[in-house]
């Protein structure tokens, strides 16, 4: 797909947008870009890297795609020392030109760096680049609302499975918690009687509610914790990279924040959690499950309370997951 004399530059180009509005996430998306990019564009080279964030700066930056060897390395220190509000620009270097071209990771709140080498640029493919680089940011944009629930702002169901789904191929690959005191854990959160306030109060105020005790989960939450509705009054909570008795006492923290906050016209308000950890031998989808199970024994047993499975499981409350992924009260 190269661009040439005997090639439709229109054609091109059409066939590149098709190709990148096909991807579905942000990843394939960047890298859909850095190929594209290297198929049409004649004696080029690209790579992709992963910037350190405002905190880590002395992190460095991680190769993403590309061979690092080809990439000096003082354009790489110039990458990572790029300032925050400028988005591209064109560097000079042992007889390439480099053009650096960050690209939004809205997910994580950090940037990606493009970087594409040429001996010559010319005007054609200066604006090839450009144009695409701005399709790929209107595209992102428009995955990234597609993923967010339309009440609160928060992440939906959608992006939820696709995240158990990228969580299941990393551990297929090998990937697992380098930190054997920490894991990630699944918590499901659903507000107790939350029908009660919709047939007394009305859906505008349970949509209030809804908002009210996203803000508490947004404000009680770390940064690095994903946060999605799942549907209704219930909402999942992804928190990765942290110890068991933490974990309790960041669930404790957000139940404790429902109960105490004075809800305009309704007044009290709980929740009830159940959470289970990933591990590295079971599926997310049956980690959802055992999460499942916990807060339905905690709706079952009073309500406003926070269970975690595996500390049922050994107290005899509930039984293990059978073959099927299902699990059984006793």
């Amino acid at each position: 797909m190269k661009l040439s004399a005997s090639s439709d530059p229109t054609h091109d180009v059409i066939a590149s947008i098709v190709s990148l509005t096909e991807q579905r996430d942000q990843r394939s998306l960047e890298h859909s870009l850095v190929s594209t990019l290297e198929d049409m564009l004649d004696d080029i080279e690209g790579w992709l890297l992963e910037m350190p964030t405002e905190n880590n700066r002395d992190a460095g930056c991680t190769m993403l795609h590309g061979d690092k060897s080809h990439l000096p390395n003082e354009l790489l220190a110039q990458g990572c020392r790029l300032p925050n509000d400028i988005l591209t620009c064109l560097v000079i270097q042992g007889g390439l030109t480099y053009r650096l071209a960050k690209l939004q990771d809205y997910e994580q709140g950090r940037h990606h760096m493009l970087i594409l080498a040429k001996q010559q640029w010319s005007e054609t493919d200066l604006q090839v680049v450009e144009g695409l680089v701005r399709v790929y940011h209107n595209f992102v944009g428009i995955l990234f609302d597609s993923e967010k629930d339309t009440l609160t702002g928060l992440y939906n169901r959608r992006k939820l499975d696709s995240k158990l789904k990228d969580i299941a191929n990393s551990r297929m690959q090998g990937r697992r918690q380098t930190d054997k005191d920490h894991a990630d854990f699944l918590a499901i959160l659903d507000l107790d009687r939350f029908k009660r306030i919709n047939d007394n109060f009305g859906h505008l105020i349970g949509d209030e509610v809804l908002l009210i005790f996203s803000n508490i989960l947004s404000r009680t939450l770390r940064e690095s914790d994903l946060i999605f509705r799942y549907g209704g009054e219930e909402f999942v909570v992804l928190l990765q990279d942290i110890s068991g008795q933490t974990v309790k006492d960041v669930l404790e923290r957000v139940r404790r924040n429902v109960e105490n906050h004075d809800f305009p016209q309704v007044g009290k308000v709980t929740v009830s959690i159940g959470y289970a950890a990933l591990e590295s031998q079971v599926l997310p989808i049956q980690t959802m499950e055992k999460s499942d199970r916990a807060l339905y024994y905690a709706k079952d047993h009073g309500r406003n309370r926070v269970c975690n499975f595996d500390q049922l499981l050994a107290e005899g409350e509930l039984e293990g997951l059978h073959q099927d992924g299902s699990i059984e009260l006793f």
